[in-house]
Formats: structure tokens, C-alpha cells, sequence
């Protein structure tokens, strides 16, 4: 025991003698322990303070500051629940203290509730903080990609989408809408910030299948590729990419760009995708008047999966029935 707490608790028991404590005993002795580092001890008398007298603004604000120092000290849920309701209490009369203290409580309350992985109340601390306080705001880093990556991965909740309107165009507006919001936010994190660019890459390849901006998500996902941190959906999902601007690409004209991305398919191990790039090569093909490069190409897309029944396989194998009539074997 170090000579100060000693001193303390000397103090304390001097304080507690005489029965019942006056309210201003107890706040003396809360102080006192929070300022020696016991904030548990300390928050259980900031309570009995606060249940003896009418509260003040002050006094709950003392009391919210020492509710997350308790929590981060004792990290357990209860005392993360303590500190959350007293920092909405808080909020119940917001002019009379102070949002810039407010919002850094939050904010340091969010990450307590980050690090017990419990995003959703994370994601809300984070957000009171933003909004309480620009100046805290500005500060955000790991906290705009915390909130990122949960809006990717829970868009409907965050855009406050009711299940009800799920596939309507409404519904797609509110998702996008949302998912820009939050890849603007994604854009302040310096890119000084190295350490954290794979998880950026990540949260952003979440949240661009909400927005029509297809070029950026399929780079987002070329980028994860490179880098070896991409997942099968993710891989699946760059080769759909790759198939819907290849077509895109053909459409306008651009046969060399749609080949690339075609052979890029192709080189896959995605047998649909692999199938359906073989057709568009083949119709490449036939746009060139190549009629037997274009009879290769269907031939290889019936061979790569031949009990394959997708509407791309029926495809290959009608136009290969097709050109075998045109085209000598």
C-alpha cells in the first residue's frame, strides 16, 4: 500500500466514524477515492450522494466521468452500463454542461464497448460523440472506421430501413445513402495511417455494393486481392464485377478492356462465373466475324462444368449447336 492511499484511507475511517454521514462527507470521500484511483469504491458513494439530495449538473457530471473510469479500470459490462446511463442522463438537459466533455466521455466509453466487441452500443457512443462535439469529431480516426465497418455489415440498422420496405426503391435510397455518408467518413482517416488500410479496404468494400459506384469497388477489391487479404465472398463478388463491366465495356465499344476482364474470369475457379465469361468471349468473337474462335469458346464454356444446368451453360450450348453447322470441326 503506498504512503498517499494510506493517507486516504486514514482519512476515510476519520470521515466514517460518527454514524450517519452528512451528504457532503460522502462526496468528500468519493473524491477522495476516485483521486487515489479506486473508482469502483468511489462511483458506489457517488451514488449514495446522489440518492440523498437533489442532484446537480456538476455533481452528475462528476459522477458520469467517474461512472467510465470505473468502467475502463473494472472493464465489465455492468459498470459500462452504469456509465452509458449516466452519460444519457446527461443528455437529458444538455445546455447545462458542457458537449465538448460530454462527447469525449462518449467517446471514450465507445471504445470500453469496442473492446468487449459490442459494436452496436460502440457504433451509438461514437455517434453521441460526433455529434455532441465537432472538435472531438475531428480527432476520429479508428472510431470512423469502427463505425464503417458495422454500417457495412448492418446497413439496414444504421440507415434505420424498416424490414417493410426491403427491395423498394426507397429502401435503396435510405442504404445508399447511409453508405456514402459513412465512406465520407472513411475518406477523413489519414492515409499516413498505413496500419489501418486493410481494414479500411475491408469496410469500404462493405459498404459500395449499396452505391452504383462499381469501378471504385471492384478496384477496393483488386487492391484486397493484391494484397492477400480478400475472402472467397469477396473474391466471388470481385469476379461478378469483373463480369458486369466487362459487359458494360462491350456495350460501348471497349473489346480489349471487356477481353481482359473476360480472361481474368476465366482464370478463375468459379465455374457460373467461368461459364459465363466463355459465352461473352464467344460473342466477342462472333462481333470480330471470328465464327471459329467464337465455336472454341462456347466448346469450352459446355467442357468446363458439363453437368452444369444454368441459364449460361444453356446458352453456350445452343449457340455451339449453332455454329457447328457453320463451322467445319
Amino acid at each position: 500500500m503506498t504512503p498517499r492511499l494510506a493517507g486516504l484511507l486514514a482519512l476515510l475511517v476519520l470521515l466514517g466514524c460518527g454514524g450517519d454521514r452528512p451528504q457532503s462527507d460522502t462526496l468528500e470521500e468519493a473524491r477522495l477515492l476516485r483521486q487515489a484511483g479506486e473508482y469502483t469504491h468511489s462511483l458506489m458513494l457517488y451514488e449514495d450522494a446522489l440518492a440523498r439530495r437533489d442532484s446537480t449538473p456538476e455533481l452528475q457530471l462528476e459522477y458520469a466521468e467517474t461512472a467510465v473510469l470505473a468502467s475502463q479500470a473494472e472493464r465489465g459490462r455492468m459498470f459500462r452500463q452504469k456509465a452509458k446511463q449516466a452519460l444519457l442522463s446527461l443528455e437529458e438537459h444538455p445546455e447545462e454542461t458542457d458537449s465538448t466533455v460530454r462527447a469525449e466521455l462518449w467517446r471514450r466509453l465507445g471504445w470500453e464497448m469496442a473492446r468487449d466487441r459490442d459494436s452496436l452500443q460502440a457504433f451509438e457512443a461514437f455517434d453521441m460523440a460526433m455529434r455532441l462535439s465537432d472538435q472531438v469529431a475531428r480527432t476520429f480516426e479508428e472510431e470512423w472506421l469502427l463505425r464503417g465497418a458495422y454500417a457495412g455489415t448492418h446497413a439496414g440498422y444504421v440507415s434505420g430501413t424498416p424490414d417493410s420496405i426491403l427491395g423498394t426503391e426507397r429502401a435503396d435510397s435510405m442504404l445508399a445513402a447511409c453508405a456514402e455518408r459513412h465512406l465520407l467518413e472513411l475518406g477523413r482517416i489519414s492515409r499516413t495511417r498505413t496500419d489501418l488500410r486493410v481494414r479500411i479496404l475491408r469496410a469500404r468494400a462493405g459498404l459500395l455494393p449499396y452505391t452504383d459506384r462499381r469501378d471504385e469497388e471492384l478496384s477496393v477489391l483488386t487492391e484486397l486481392d493484391r494484397l492477400g487479404e480478400i475472402g472467397p465472398a469477396n473474391r466471388q463478388r470481385r469476379m461478378r464485377l469483373l463480369l458486369e463491366l466487362a459487359r458494360k465495356d462491350m456495350e460501348a465499344g471497349r473489346a480489349v478492356l471487356a477481353r481482359e476482364k473476360l480472361m481474368e474470369v476465366w482464370a478463375s475457379d468459379f465455374v457460373g462465373e467461368k461459364v459465363e465469361a466463355a459465352v461473352l468471349m464467344g460473342e466477342l468473337a462472333e462481333g470480330s466475324r471470328d465464327a471459329e474462335e467464337a465455336l472454341r469458346w462456347y466448346r469450352r464454356a459446355c467442357n468446363t462444368s458439363p453437368g452444369l444446368s444454368t441459364h449460361w451453360s444453356q446458352v453456350a450450348a445452343s449457340r455451339r449447336d449453332s455454329l457447328l453447322y457453320l463451322v467445319q470441326p
